[in-house]
């Protein structure tokens, strides 16, 4: 264990690690500072403790059948060494994901952590994925925003994906509109369901492995400057004490069912279609504050319009968008299975589409 002469916080600066002018003392109190005063710093230069951690993954992987495992505050260890653990953990299980929490808000700086970058110091994590922070930065505020300028509503979205060759693979990032350290996203956009199917909309339709926090699919809120007791409140049943359940329909408010339903409907489709895992996604400057993007493979395309507008409803000039519809002329909403006419497509505010174009 790291030791001081008295307790010694490290100092959260992770960014010292890519820092190419970073001074030593700000890496020696990142890597060797304590997260808390009951949180012992441990020692991964310890040839026997790194090798007793490595050891002790394995068991927890082996004992539970674990499919993945994710690293809570990667950075804050001797950069190497735990690049050391991560190869010596996939070694022995090569399609074991590995997800490190790289909490940092710009994407060179998240881009860093994630194997096969080529980094000016030659570091390689072996990080198969890790959390794209910056676009849960974009979530947490583009639905309350206008589009005004280059930075703001819609334009965080499409901002951010600018960035991506940064990335070795921006397919395996994690991707989230919150989690259990955020402000909930719900609590966020004020409960509004128009905001929230928008932001399911976009997080079930965009490049990147989708997390969702517990009670998302019931718009649960939670607030951060109340501590993060309230982030991670009870779901409402499963015990006997519980007044309700909302674990049924029966047990959920309409808005509710309302919201549980859209994050049904867009999951069955990602699950059922590769198209929206791993196929390739073309991005359209927006305007008016309505984003249009295609997720598209050898078998399907998908157009997906969001309009964050506050507006009437607007019509859409498709032309634009000849380079991905080709020869399409109608799709089918998946939200609701209803045909769409792409000459004709009317999109109303603070609402969005999923469409699958028709060959």
């Amino acid at each position: 264990v790291h030791q001081f002469p008295e307790f010694t916080r490290t100092n959260y600066r992770i960014s010292t690690w890519n820092d190419p002018h970073a001074a030593e003392i700000d890496r020696k109190l990142n890597e060797d500072g304590w997260f808390d005063v009951t949180m012992p710093d441990l020692n991964q230069n310890n040839p026997f403790l790194l090798t007793y951690l490595e050891q002790n993954a394995i068991y927890w992987i082996e004992y539970a059948d674990l499919d993945g495992v994710r690293v809570d505050t990667y950075p804050y260890t001797n950069e190497w060494k735990i690049a050391d653990w991560t190869k010596a953990i996939l070694k022995e299980y090569p399609n074991l994901n590995i997800m490190g929490e790289c909490w940092m808000h710009r994407p060179s700086e998240v881009a860093y952590w994630q194997s096969g970058v080529k980094n000016y110091n030659g570091y390689n994590s072996y990080l198969p994925t890790v959390m794209d922070f910056p676009l849960n930065d974009a979530f947490q505020a583009a639905f309350n925003q206008d589009y005004q300028n280059w930075g703001e509503g819609v334009g965080l979205f499409y901002n951010n994906y600018v960035m991506d060759y940064l990335y070795a693979r921006p397919l395996d990032l994690l991707i989230f509109a919150d989690n259990h350290d955020t402000p909930r996203f719900s609590t966020e956009i004020g409960f509004d369901i128009k905001k929230f199917r928008l932001g399911m909309i976009h997080l079930l339709t965009t490049r990147g492995i989708p997390e969702i926090l517990y009670g998302t699919e019931i718009m649960m809120g939670g607030e951060k400057s109340k501590g993060d007791g309230d982030i991670r409140r009870d779901f409402p049943g499963g015990w006997p004490n519980d007044k309700r359940d909302a674990f049924t329909p029966q047990g959920r408010t309409e808005k509710e069912n309302e919201a549980y339903n859209v994050l049904h409907s867009l999951l069955k489709y990602r699950n059922e279609n590769p198209v929206l895992q791993t196929g390739k996604m073309i991005q359209y400057v927006p305007q008016q504050n309505i984003y249009v993007y295609f997720r598209m493979n050898n078998e399907k395309t998908v157009m997906v319009v969001m309009n964050n507008s506050t507006k009437d409803v607007m019509k859409l000039d498709t032309k634009r968008f000849n380079e991905c519809i080709k020869n399409a002329v109608s799709g089918m909403n998946i939200l609701n299975g209803s045909k769409v006419n792409l000459d004709d497509l009317n999109i109303a505010a603070k609402s969005g589409l999923v469409i699958e174009l028709d060959k």
